[in-house]
């Protein structure tokens, strides 16, 4: 055990103090061939292919292009040059800047600290990297993930639970020359945060992360809303721990995404079963307990029974249903699911947190309440343990 602990706590204590900031791959999703960068905070130098092109003093907007093989720089009035990599790189601390796709036409994205640019292997879109400082990094995946219309408490926990996804995953794409994406597959961040509250509540947590009994980062999984049942980890992902079961929760019932409701024609249910799943459909028997299908005990793993190894979860998947928790019934020709949740349902209902949050419970009694004997820890209090 003792062991166990020193190379855990040599982790964090080594991440924290060697590493402040994060490359994060933005606009990952999209094919992006020219685009537009703006300052606005601060003023950036521009280095192209290391060596200096452009200081501060200059006025920062610019267009970049991809031509052949190369990155051509311009300013409104002329042509800087071609490049195969660029950095702009903030002078000040509070340095933020702005990035609209051109080709093809996208939305303006905002973010902090530094960009780099360069592209990706075969020359046909730019690969942007976020070099940014990590609590602003939290900030905006933050935001990104829960939006901006709820309480400081909530956002606390939001904050270490981000925080502690991101130490668990932190080079989940090191061989690909950044650490983490920008999409979900990582964790969404898809702007630098402004709101007071979000702010406050990464600061108010800096450095704080979950651990397990053996002092192990936590999965720091949630959902948006659970329908009034979490899953245990090994219901979805097949993976067992001591901190993620099941967990009955009446605050998330009347939120936003608590109910939701799908119809599809009653001979794409029966193709389905019988084609995907072997299910005897021609059995009058069988094919009424496949459209009086119910969850009314709480949640079910398997479709009517695990004997017939349906699990939920692909069910889920196949009709992009927003849960795996519904019942199925039949209406004439058509099958409706009727269902409670939105998302896997493991770990935190953001819904049902966010609810009990403004009933003025704290985020550490939030945390207790959807994972198991879990423990905070101050990643800047570790170093210590490093001269055990």
């Amino acid at each position: 055990m003792k062991k166990h602990i020193l190379s855990f706590f040599f982790f964090v204590s080594f991440f924290h103090v060697a590493a402040t900031t994060l490359n994060v791959r933005i606009l990952t999703t999209k094919v992006i061939q020219s685009f537009i960068f703006s300052p606005i905070n601060g003023t950036y130098d521009v280095y192209g292919d290391g060596v200096l092109q452009l200081n501060s003093d200059t006025p920062g907007i610019f267009q970049l292009t991809i031509e052949k093989d190369s990155i051509v720089l311009k300013t409104f009035e002329r042509t800087i040059g071609k490049y195969a990599t660029l950095k702009m790189l903030s002078q000040k601390s509070d340095g933020a800047f702005k990035i609209k796709s051109v080709l093809p036409e996208g939305k303006v994205r905002t973010y902090e600290d530094d960009v780099m640019i360069g592209l990706t292997a075969d020359k046909k879109q730019f690969l942007l990297i976020n070099k940014i400082d990590i609590e602003k990094y939290i900030g905006g995946v933050v935001e990104s993930e829960s939006g901006t219309r709820t309480s400081l408490e909530y956002y606390k926990l939001q904050s270490i639970l981000c925080r502690t996804y991101l130490l668990a995953h932190i080079n989940r794409h090191v061989f690909e020359g950044f650490q983490v994406c920008d999409d979900v597959h990582c964790q969404a961040y898809l702007s630098r945060t402004t709101d007071v509250d979000v702010q406050k509540g990464v600061n108010d947590t800096k450095g704080l992360v979950v651990v397990d009994n053996d002092l192990n980062l936590i999965t720091a999984a949630f959902h948006s809303n659970c329908g009034g049942q979490t899953v245990a980890s090994q219901d979805v992902w097949a993976m067992s721990t001591s901190y993620l079961k099941s967990v009955k929760d009446t605050f998330c019932m009347k939120q936003t995404h608590s109910n939701w409701k799908r119809t599809i024609p009653m001979e794409d249910w029966k193709a389905y079963l019988q084609l995907k799943h072997k299910y005897p459909v021609e059995d009058s028997l069988k094919l009424n307990s496949a459209t009086t299908f119910a969850q009314p005990n709480g949640r079910s793993v398997y479709f009517i029974d695990k004997d017939l190894k349906i699990p939920l979860k692909i069910i889920r998947a196949d009709f992009q249903l927003k849960s795996t928790y519904f019942s199925v019934e039949q209406q004439g020709e058509s099958i409706i699911f009727n269902g409670r949740g939105y998302g896997h349902g493991v770990g935190m209902c953001q819904e049902g947190a966010m609810r009990q949050a403004k009933l003025n419970r704290s985020y550490k009694e939030i945390l207790n309440f959807y994972y198991k004997d879990v423990h905070l820890v101050d990643l800047s209090a570790l170093s210590y343990f490093r001269q055990e």
